[in-house]
């Protein structure tokens, strides 16, 4: 279920010194949310067994030596539709740009916009329902906010994310989040896969 991988998952956070942020908006360390449930972007994990053609959502932010790092990958169960791999693929694709625009003195719209542009062409603009990202620090979210409305200049050592979308109602969610140092080469803190893996 979505509690137990979020059970498993903070116990090998444990074993690395990782802890949980204390976010006060949120009842759970992680998300964790499969199926239907991801297309709740801030989705609650529950005791909903991960079923065959679930796309499933696993959004880790936790805390070491004080500071937060944040990263989303989605993953496959099974055997999933023609439709969900392009909606995985153009969210993967649409992070990649994103990644690749961020730089030392433009402006955090700039990466909405690339990202969102993508997703938007690919004609799932609708379902692509919150910011691309956030800086982080000390705490989970803090500013600036990366989004189209955004007037703040990216400089140098900022931290923040890029994690655009897409969530179906009641069908699936697809996330992909790193945690990327601005410098003027920037880089990301997490370097697992974003290929589709499928269970």
């Amino acid at each position: 279920t979505e509690a137990n991988l979020q059970a498993i998952l903070m116990g090998e956070a444990a074993h690395m010194e990782l802890f949980d942020t204390g976010y006060p908006s949120t009842l759970n360390p992680l998300i964790v949310a499969g199926g239907p449930n991801g297309a709740l972007p801030h989705a609650q994990p529950t005791n909903r067994p991960f079923q065959n053609g679930d796309m499933i959502v696993v959004d880790i932010t936790l805390r070491y030596q004080g500071y937060v790092s944040d990263a989303t990958r989605t993953f496959a169960l099974g055997r999933i539709t023609d439709e969900m791999a392009e909606i995985y693929e153009t969210v993967r694709i649409s992070q990649e740009r994103g990644l690749k625009s961020v730089d030392i003195g433009i402006p955090c719209s700039n990466i909405d916009d690339t990202c969102r542009d993508t997703i938007e062409k690919s004609g799932y603009g609708r379902y692509f329902i919150h910011s691309t990202g956030h800086g982080i620090g000390l705490d989970v979210h803090e500013q600036p906010l990366i989004s189209r409305s955004s007037e703040t200049i990216l400089a140098d050592n900022m931290a923040i994310t890029v994690e655009p979308g897409i969530y179906v109602p009641n069908n699936l969610g697809v996330r992909i989040e790193d945690s990327i140092i601005v410098t003027k080469s920037s880089y990301s803190m997490h370097q697992f896969t974003k290929d589709l893996i499928v269970i």
